[in-house]
């Protein structure tokens, strides 16, 4: 585990870096521009200003996709491939399941005993859902009328697009602000963008 972290840190380490390079020069640029010129950055900020809606990219995926009439034709098929699945991974959790190997591969992550704790619990949670696929499977193969009660309980649609309305109202306050108090905003973003750029320069060294 600590191998990967170290691959991450080595891999992503100069990437970040650059990037945090470039946004803190393009803040050096804006702030002294909103200094000396900032009608010119407003026009700028009216010409890039875009809105992109991922409630519109999010449609489809709100599209109900009914396979009900798929389950019922298949059923036997379904409920055998339900039920071979289930069985080898039961066989797989009670057999080749091993706490300690994984405690050892993810030790430098936390305690050893909440680990521990932690997959023997993912364990008993994996077992009692493919106990209850196992039931399922069988009900599917021979009496799949049986899953309409349960079918019509779970059977629920929620939208994405619903809960994340609220985030897809404009907001322009940030922008009003600084129109209105440019110079002020330009001299907070040139000092820290500044204060970006000589930390990083000092960390070359």
């Amino acid at each position: 585990m600590k191998a990967i972290v170290d691959l991450a840190v080595a891999t992503l380490g100069p990437v970040l870096f650059v990037l945090l390079f470039a946004g803190a020069f393009l803040g050096l640029v804006v702030g002294v521009m909103l200094i000396v010129d900032s009608p010119r950055v407003v026009r700028w900020n009216y010409a890039l200003n875009r809105w992109y809606s991922t409630r519109k990219a999010l449609r489809p995926l709100d599209e109900s996709v009914d396979v009900k009439r798929i389950v019922y034709r298949w059923h036997r098929v379904l409920g055998v491939v339900v039920f071979a699945g289930a069985l080898y991974t039961l066989d797989a959790l009670a057999f080749s399941y091993k706490t300690g190997a994984l405690v050892r591969a993810f030790r430098d992550l936390g305690n050893p005993a909440i680990l521990n704790l932690v997959f023997e619990t993912v364990r008993i949670f994996l077992i009692v859902g493919n106990i209850a696929a196992l039931a399922a499977s069988v009900v599917l193969c021979f009496r799949p009328s049986l899953l309409k009660g349960l079918e019509a309980w779970g059977d629920r649609q929620y939208s994405s697009r619903e809960s994340t309305k609220p985030l897809e109202v404009m907001r322009y306050q940030p922008d009003d602000f600084v129109r209105a108090r440019p110079r002020i905003v330009g001299a907070l973003v040139t000092i820290g963008s500044l204060y970006v750029l000589i930390t990083l320069g000092m960390l070359l060294r």
